[in-house]
């Protein structure tokens, strides 16, 4: 018995030394405090500029949506006049920037979901995919999700651009739903041709009997009583070769997968894309995704209140822990050894909380060193 008590003593002395050196395992690059909005999509450049995108879906605020942290401030990016609220035609300017993405040419996409808090219609031009030349700051691509792919119960949350499959590359974009509409979108570069696929498929749909923890109280999915964010597919990373999509649903555990030479062309059927998804296994509960150049993929797990890898071969980590700020892990990004991620408080909205704004400025951008 005392052998017993002694284990189990080295044995919890060792799981709270793991928890205790992750939770150091970070470093704190911004404080975002009102009326700064609270931000949500994060991208990082080869020379490790960060960009931080500002969502007006969930509160239709008044200031930016896209900027850059410049000695850990955020600064309108590419101009006021394109990220600040706009009378001009919805397609020339930034509605609610959600998920984002920088390419091995230092182009920023942006992906609009077009949404504001308040507004059930959507308004053709204002979702969108726009590609931004970070060193000139031009807008080099605005690529209009058009109707009938467009719904007002669309969310176009996270998107990954691969520059192998088409003239100029695919998009490829998360659909997590505000109503009861989950899919992944494509689109052609080049033509600007796009299309809904795997719409309310049970790779791209919530998982009905989901329940998990927040904070430390129990949730259970029910559409139409949300006591926290939920929805369809979310998350997305794309392989280092750009081969593979990988997706997750923000209510599941499955981590998917399928082939792009398939999902790119758009001569294959939606029956065809069906039938070749993969389950990958399961992964924590998650938000956002990243992925490394060695095919490492990132999850901001927020049951755990903790940051985790999935090496290539399938084996999870825990990379970092906080329980007191990592609220909900919301956008990842790799770049250079380092994993960025933008702690969200969207747990914490009144709309989940009886009419009560629980969040507590500010919100913190952080950074996690990567042992690879």
């Amino acid at each position: 018995m005392k052998y017993l008590i002694k284990t189990a003593g080295i044995l919890l002395l060792l799981i709270k030394t793991t928890f205790a050196m992750a939770q150091e395992n970070y470093e704190i690059i911004a404080m975002i405090s009102p009326p700064n909005p609270d931000m949500s999509g994060i991208a990082v450049s080869s020379d490790n500029r960060v960009f931080l995108g500002f969502p007006r879906h969930a509160d239709n605020h008044k200031e930016f949506a896209l900027a850059e942290l410049i000695d850990g401030k955020p600064v309108p990016f590419p101009n006021k006049d394109y990220v600040y609220p706009s009378t001009k035609p919805y397609k020339e300017w930034l509605v609610s920037p959600h998920g984002m993405y920088m390419d091995k040419n230092d182009v920023l996409w942006v992906l609009d979901d077009g949404k504001r808090s308040g507004q059930k219609e959507i308004p053709e031009g204002a979702a969108k995919v726009v590609g931004i030349d970070i060193h000139s700051k031009k807008i080099l691509q605005t690529l209009v999700i058009p109707k009938p792919v467009l719904s007002d119960d669309s969310h176009y949350n996270d998107l990954r651009v691969d520059l192998i499959h088409g003239e100029k590359g695919s998009i490829y974009i998360a659909n997590s739903g505000f109503g009861e509409h989950y899919s992944l979108v494509v689109i052609d570069i080049a033509s600007g041709s796009c299309r809904d696929v795997l719409l309310n498929h049970y790779s791209t749909s919530p998982e009905l009997q989901f329940m998990g923890f927040l904070e430390g109280k129990p949730h259970v999915y029910d559409f139409k009583n949300q006591s926290f964010p939920n929805g369809g597919a979310d998350g997305i990373a794309l392989s280092p070769d750009s081969k593979t999509l990988y997706w997750t649903s923000i209510t599941g555990r499955n981590l998917y997968s399928i082939s792009t030479d398939l999902l790119s062309d758009f001569k294959t059927s939606n029956q065809q894309i069906a039938e070749a998804v993969k389950n990958e296994g399961q992964h924590p509960a998650c938000d956002g995704l990243a992925e490394d150049e060695k095919g490492n993929i990132y999850f901001g797990a927020f049951e755990q209140q903790s940051i985790i890898q999935r090496t290539a071969n399938g084996a999870y980590k825990l990379l970092a822990h906080d329980r007191e700020n990592f609220v909900w892990p919301d956008g990842l990004a790799y770049r250079n050894g380092y994993v960025y991620v933008t702690l969200g408080q969207w747990n914490r909205l009144p709309g989940f909380n009886n009419g009560k704004d629980l969040r507590k400025p500010p919100y913190l951008v952080v950074r996690i060193k990567v042992s690879n």
